[in-house]
């Protein structure tokens, strides 16, 4: 299949919204290439054999986000909805620099196999190693391997907001828990929990290829019997509680969440939530606070924090 791609270099603050002005204008996959995620190798006692020298000379100001859109869609007409609504962006406080928009076609398999180079074996929170599927590690006493096989829908598990999520997911989930993953994505976070001997995993994403990834990574990493992966808006698809509720998402997102969620949750419930830039954690503090959760921790990593709420019901 021939692919769109559309990138976009723009700052790090604004990488996760314009990666969901992607999604939402119809790209089927969207990949980072972030100058947080060298400094974040740099500082792992699992070590890249190589880093590219195009990571190693990027301007730290500067991200490169590119979206993908099949031959299918109507491509001219998403290319003039996310240019409008990246100018947009700084209206809602976030800057996105001088934005340089590119576009250019490109064959499946080779973007595939370009970006294997990329991604090695990584230490994440204690015990966690994210292991592409096409790269060899021999397991360590203690470690929890997560092999992973992002395909189009991209997310590897090297960017701070999803450290940020597997940190206190170790810290917060109990065994027999029931987790609930909103935003999954590839579903590196809902294969976190299920290694953490959850009773439950439930992951939703409203895109469809991130569903079917994500269910290709929990049935990878024979993970597929605890973990539920379903295709929907939000909590649109769940009707269970669970112990704690984890999203990645966007700030504006974790606002509206934080009323929608608490019937979800289970009595002292724990809702960890991230992709959170700096300028908006008192924005997100705010809401949760009056739906009715105490703020147990915020973290912070680089430009993004994590807000860890407890539901007090």
């Amino acid at each position: 299949m021939i692919w769109t791609e559309i990138k976009i270099k723009s700052t790090p603050e604004s990488e996760e919204a314009i990666s969901n002005i992607l999604y939402e204008a119809g790209a089927d996959g969207v990949v980072i290439e972030s100058p947080n995620d060298l400094s974040v190798l740099k500082n792992k006692e699992v070590l890249w054999d190589y880093i590219d020298d195009d990571l190693i000379n990027m301007d730290p100001e500067v991200s490169i986000i590119k979206g993908y859109i099949n031959e299918t869609e109507n491509v001219k007409e998403a290319i003039a909805q996310i240019k409008k609504r990246i100018d947009q962006l700084p209206s809602f406080g976030l800057n996105t620099g001088n934005v340089e928009t590119t576009v250019t076609e490109v064959d499946q398999e080779d973007w595939e196999n370009s970006w294997k180079q990329y991604y090695k074996p990584t230490l994440i929170g204690q015990h966690f190693i994210i292991k592409p599927s096409w790269e060899p590690y021999t397991s360590q006493e203690g470690d929890m391997v997560i092999e992973i096989d992002p395909g189009m829908a991209f997310g590897s598990g090297l960017h701070e907001t999803t450290q940020l999520c597997i940190i206190n997911l170790e810290k917060h989930v109990k065994e027999g828990d029931v987790v609930f993953d909103i935003g999954c994505g590839s579903g590196i976070l809902s294969l976190a929990a299920a290694n953490l001997n959850c009773k439950k995993v439930i992951g939703v994403d409203v895109d469809s290829l991130a569903v079917q990834v994500a269910k290709e990574n929990a049935l990878h990493n024979h993970l597929d019997k605890i973990i539920d992966i379903r295709q929907g808006d939000l909590l649109d698809v769940v009707d269970e509680k669970a112990d704690v509720i984890v999203a990645n998402i966007l700030a504006e997102v974790i606002v509206k969440l934080a009323d929608q969620i608490k019937p979800c949750l289970k009595e002292n419930g724990i809702f960890i939530s991230s992709g959170i830039i700096l300028s908006k954690v008192e924005l997100v503090v705010d809401s949760l606070l009056s739906n009715g959760f105490e703020i147990i921790e915020v973290q912070r990593m680089g430009e993004w924090a994590a807000i860890i709420a407890q539901y007090k019901g």
